[in-house]
């Protein structure tokens, strides 16, 4: 009659158990084989193209470089509060201030928040940044840092849910405005926040906490009726600067908009960069504004940190610098769908 076998299925039961995961279902050995070649090839163009690969703290007695919450810890030898990093990022921009022109660091980042299919607390994440270039310099890198992985591992066109996407055409842009005429076939350019706030609550029928700022609606706006739209490759531009802190001012453009991009595909972020502010005394209002938010209840708005501010008065050339979520580009590359099955030991609530 030959023997049945019960296939080890259950996805919790799999990711809290994974050595029995790479028993029952060899296939997925294939996926962690996948992402160790793919993080390899993003290493190998960065290295081909003179970008210096360091390390950064993940303990750090102040947390920047993202809006997000922390988590905290204690190291009882110094008596004193750390954080574990959200980003590497003002680290990253001090080397640059100290002379490296071309610096990379692919790095275990963690955020405390919530955990869905695009989102786990400890997450892989890569940042490089290059003196004298700007978001125009970062949207032609990243460009061909994606086109070159999917190249290299021979994925150029790729299967992703229900969609099919290739890689290998030229990426799209458009700004966040454009896209949200399209999508919410509304024109919200111009108008303030108050009128976004009415708008969002009583004609999108969202549930919109009214001490949200401008930007933050917008985004909100945003991720409801924009991003799961947007399949194909997408760099959107032209982001508010109160959700921007570290990012300059858009050349030619409104003051209250900044020189920042978000990649997306898949429906996801992918990547984020920005023509970086290095202004120290703009630096500082626009932190000052963030520890405002902050006070006011806003637990992922940004903190002041004066070494940071210390080290642009020395003198910070221009710098163009890009965030890319490696978990999520291995997502797209191995047709998962969610970022629990890329990552070989996610975070999980206990079972008790």
């Amino acid at each position: 009659d030959g023997i049945i076998f019960n296939q080890f299925e259950d996805k919790e039961s799999r990711y809290r158990h994974r050595h029995l995961d790479l028993i029952a279902n060899p296939e997925i050995k294939n996926i962690f084989i996948k992402r160790a070649r793919i993080i390899s090839s993003i290493r190998k163009y960065l290295d081909d193209n003179e970008f210096i690969e360091v390390e950064t703290p993940v303990l750090q007695s102040i947390y920047g470089g993202a809006s997000a919450r922390p988590f905290t810890t204690f190291h009882n030898s110094l008596n004193q509060e750390y954080f574990l990093r959200i980003a590497d990022e003002l680290f990253l921009k001090r080397l640059i201030i100290g002379g490296f022109d071309k610096v990379y660091e692919i790095s275990k980042n963690f955020r405390n928040e919530g955990i869905d299919k695009n989102h786990n607390p400890e997450f892989t994440s890569l940042e490089f940044y290059q003196a004298y270039a700007d978001l125009y310099d970062m949207i032609n890198i990243t460009e061909s840092i994606v086109k070159h992985v999917a190249k290299v591992n021979k994925i150029n066109k790729i299967k992703f849910g229900e969609y099919n996407i290739d890689l290998a055409k030229p990426f799209n842009t458009a700004t966040i405005f454009d896209l949200l005429k399209k999508y919410s076939d509304e024109d919200l350019s111009k108008l303030e926040t108050a009128e976004l706030i009415e708008f969002a609550k009583y004609e999108k029928k969202l549930d919109i906490d009214k001490n949200l700022n401008y930007g933050q609606i917008l985004d909100k706006l945003f991720s409801e009726f924009v991003e799961p739209n947007l399949i194909d490759p997408i760099f959107v531009t032209d982001y508010p600067k109160s959700i921007s802190p570290l990012a300059k001012i858009k050349r030619g453009g409104s003051n209250n908009i900044v020189e920042r991009f978000e990649l997306f595909i898949g429906g996801m972020e992918i990547a984020n960069s920005f023509s970086e502010l290095n202004d120290p005394l703009e630096q500082r209002k626009r932190l000052e504004a963030q520890s405002l938010l902050k006070e006011q209840g806003d637990y992922e708005a940004q903190v002041i940190d004066e070494n940071y501010i210390q080290a642009m008065e020395a003198g910070m050339p221009p710098t163009g610098g890009v965030g890319i979520g490696i978990d999520r580009l291995i997502m797209l590359l191995t047709n998962s769908q969610s970022i629990k099955d890329v990552i070989i030991f996610p975070t999980l609530k206990n079972e008790d």
